[in-house]
């Protein structure tokens, strides 16, 4: 499931890979992760097979919501 309007991404949030800003949220069964958009859309895949949800305002992912 892909949401669009349930958070807020702020500058204290940053990609668990590279440590940019994070403008793509996973959440897992155990927990989340925080991805900017370029490690975002190098695991894309994989990001929405595994993820609850996947949080992604701007639409780094380009899937559709």
């Amino acid at each position: 499931m892909i949401t669009a309007q349930e958070r807020v991404l702020t500058l204290n949030d940053r990609c668990d890979s590279c440590g940019a800003a994070a403008r793509i949220v996973a959440t897992l069964l155990n927990g989340e992760l925080f991805f900017c958009g370029h490690h975002g859309r190098e695991i894309k895949d994989s990001l929405v097979l595994k993820s609850v949800k996947v949080y992604d305002p701007e639409g780094e992912l380009n899937i559709l919501q």
